[in-house]
């Protein structure tokens, strides 16, 4: 390159001219605005680069050098620092409009990054990418249907749309929906799929083989998982781990009770988180119970009736059980 022959005294007095035509331009049209934000930091770079441009150089105190050099070295510096700035602002301002970017039918998005990345799809559902995952809009994108194809872990809020459904193909695995929030995890360790409902209903089975009247899959609702074993091909349906309420709590509404029927209180969790309370044994149905729910999730919530009721309770597939036999 030229400046390193500049640097190594080896140009024409030619090039050398050139040279320093160019690094005074450059000099003085980014000198008023440094990408630098601070002076010190600045001067501290300019200073590192010249050194070692010097050492290279082999650039003494005794070293000849030609007249003009000395006093331009600092301005070269300058240039070659600003150049490479420059390069690099306009690589990474371009990079990060892509990180926003509409995804258009047919091309893959990767996240390359080691945060979540946001994308929209053609029909502005959003698509929020963890770290590693990749996804593709197919061609036909909007053309009487909507399908994906995920690698990796995404969370997706998809448009309501009945006249054309959603489809995300996660390996064997697709998953159907209208309009409705929902997470994807592939756990490669375990051999799982996991599809976890925030919203809506979704409908999850596996893509291949089978009698398309009678798919391997099952139909899950807010705060329902279904989890894929990739190995034995075989579907279970859960509780997600942490439930959360799916209606919005009026003003009004409070998880305070006082000597209320314990079958009103189970009514209203499984109105407000959308999952089914069963009550084993009738008897139960005439206990009463006093407490402060507020501020609790539904485990907790469950923890505190059950351990007043002396009663239990367990997670049945998508459903939960209450047992017992007193009243405290």
């Amino acid at each position: 390159m030229l400046a390193e022959k500049y640097s190594a005294g080896e140009c024409t007095a030619e090039e050398a001219a050139l040279v320093e035509k160019w690094a005074a331009l450059h000099y003085r049209n980014h000198s008023e605005n440094p990408f630098f934000k601070i002076a010190d930091e600045r001067l501290e770079n300019e200073n590192r680069i010249w050194h070692s441009i010097k050492e290279k150089a082999d650039i003494g105190e005794e070293a000849k050098v030609l007249p003009f050099s000395r006093k331009l070295w600092p301005v070269i510096a300058a240039s070659l620092v600003t150049a490479v700035l420059v390069g690099w602002y306009f690589v990474y301002d371009r990079f990060q409009g892509e990180l926003h970017a509409s995804l258009p039918p047919g091309i893959e998005s990767r996240n390359t990054t080691v945060s979540r990345q946001k994308i929209a799809l053609p029909d502005s559902s959003m698509v929020i990418l963890e770290p590693g995952a990749s996804i593709v809009a197919g061609e036909n994108y909007g053309e009487g249907n909507r399908t994906v194809y995920l690698t990796g872990e995404a969370f997706f809020e998809v448009r309501r749309d009945p006249q054309q459904p959603f489809f995300v193909y996660a390996g064997e695995l697709v998953t159907e929906v209208l309009g409705t929030s929902f997470r994807i995890r592939p756990e490669e360790k375990k051999g799982t799929i996991e599809v976890s409902v925030i919203t809506g209903k979704v409908s999850i089975y596996t893509g291949n083989g089978g009698n398309e009247k009678k798919r391997n899959g099952v139909i899950a609702t807010s705060n329902q998982k279904v989890v894929f074993d990739t190995e034995s091909r075989t579907i279970r349906q859960d509780l997600v781990d942490i439930p959360e309420m799916i209606v919005p709590r009026p003003v009004k509404m409070s998880f305070q009770f006082d000597d209320t029927p314990v079958e009103e209180v189970l009514a209203l969790l499984q109105k407000v988180y959308g999952i089914e309370i069963v009550i084993g044994n009738a008897t139960l149905k005439r206990c009463v119970f006093t407490g402060d729910l507020n501020e609790l999730g539904l485990y907790e919530q469950l923890d505190y009736i059950c351990d007043a009721l002396r009663v239990s309770y367990e997670i049945r597939g998508s459903g939960i059980f209450i047992s017992g036999t007193g009243c405290g």
